[in-house]
């Protein structure tokens, strides 16, 4: 059973009620985190997961409809659906606890509140989120944890999610495969403040049906055909557009026109690889395990200090995906008290974080496994692969050639 101390954030833009929200939680052993409004607190909410969130309805001063709130708590339950909510409002009378209850709220509590039943409605929430947890399989394979991190790059990455979400601002996210692209495009949908359908599609496939009120993500940006990108410019309209690409600035320059870039790219996200995030990659390889060990019900065990240093030494070619799969592995197979190197399947040494598949290959056959590699990850797309490799498309022809491919 877990040790760790209950986990609640307080949604209030009057620092006494977070105040004395905290001085009595505390007492009773449950950590409190406050957030002054809904942008601090996608920020909070990015950082780590909390038990319960205690939310107050109103954030302007002098407003008392309640409508901000209400929009909150429905931005809260749309990014999950498993969010134990407990509205606290000094709004008076059953309307609007029934109100906040159909919309998703767990609980009520009203201002001025009585300490036992801010202290067990608290509880009560906290309890329900730790059973619905219980029940459900961990979110392996989805959000598990690819935000997670301390370095200041992910940090960087979050807080500037929290600023362009409530935008319409278009967004284009570039990383390597398996870094999070996908669940930052997710995050920026989840705290937006525009309403209307989302339509996501692949750059390789055909152009939507545009939703002028709502949101396209586009996923490969850079695999629309280029004599279709002009089209896919024109079209978008007044739809909000947030794009994805494995391609970094200078490659993407190299196969988009540029007034589809000038469409996409208002705010870029770039997700660093995890071998350049320092310690994050043992810091999730912990949270991978105890997901892992969660969904399987197996006992959480430690990293040994040997893993450790592997997994922080290993380049991991297919980023934090691969990173979850290796882990997955190791609960799934590892039988000591604790994680060993063998548990991961590694294929670094912890002095020296070339992979040992290729620190025998001499220079063309190094070459060709690059030039290979590149091909299968863009499925024989020669555009994205010589990009991808620093090309010309005469130069990658020129290599396919020389090497059979």
């Amino acid at each position: 059973m877990s040790t760790q101390s209950p986990q609640v954030l307080v949604i209030d833009d009057d620092p006494d009620i977070v105040k004395a929200a905290a001085l009595l939680l505390n007492r009773h052993g449950i950590a409190v985190t406050g957030a002054g409004d809904p942008d601090v607190a996608w920020v909070k909410l990015a950082e780590r997961r909390f038990d319960a969130i205690l939310l107050d309805l109103n954030f302007a001063r002098g407003r008392t409809s309640g409508d901000e709130g209400f929009a909150m708590l429905e931005r809260l339950i749309a990014a999950d659906g498993d969010a134990v909510v407990v509205v606290v409002t000094g709004h008076s009378g059953i309307a609007v606890a029934v109100r906040a209850m159909r919309e998703g709220a767990s609980d009520f509590v009203i201002k001025p509140w009585s300490n036992e039943r801010l202290l067990a409605t608290t509880q009560r929430a906290i309890d329900l989120a730790r059973a619905k947890r219980a029940v459900a399989p961990a979110p392996v394979g989805g959000d598990g944890g690819l935000l997670l991190g301390e370095d200041p790059s992910i940090v960087r990455i979050r807080n500037l999610v929290a600023q362009v979400a409530p935008t319409d601002a278009a967004a284009l996210i570039r990383g390597p495969a398996g870094s999070g692209k996908s669940l930052v495009a997710r995050a920026l949908l989840a705290a937006a403040r525009r309403g209307g359908p989302v339509v996501t599609v692949d750059g390789g496939g055909t152009i939507p049906d545009l939703p002028a009120d709502g949101t396209l993500v586009i996923e490969d940006v850079d695999a629309i055909p280029r004599a279709a990108q002009a089209e896919w410019a024109r079209g978008f309209g007044t739809t909000r557009i947030i794009a994805t690409s494995r391609l970094d600035r200078a490659a993407l320059r190299a196969v988009l026109i540029d007034d589809l870039l000038y469409r996409i790219n208002t705010i870029e996200i770039d997700l660093p690889p995890l071998r350049d995030r320092g310690d994050d990659a043992v810091r999730l390889a912990r949270h991978f395990l105890d997901l892992f060990a969660a969904r399987y019900a197996r006992p959480a065990k430690p990293i040994g200090d040997e893993a450790a240093r592997a997994i922080a030494a290993d380049r991991w070619p297919d980023d934090v995906r691969g990173l979850r799969q290796a882990c997955e592995r190791a609960v799934l197979l590892g039988t000591g008290a604790f994680h060993e190197i063998a548990d991961f399947a590694l294929s670094v040494d912890i002095d020296d974080p070339v992979p040992r598949a290729i620190a025998d290959l001499n220079l063309a056959r190094g070459e060709k496994a690059m030039v290979a590699a590149a091909l299968q990850r863009h499925a024989f797309n020669v555009s994205r692969a010589a990009a991808e490799l620093g090309l010309t498309r005469a130069a990658l022809y020129r290599r396919m050639d020389k090497h059979g491919l």
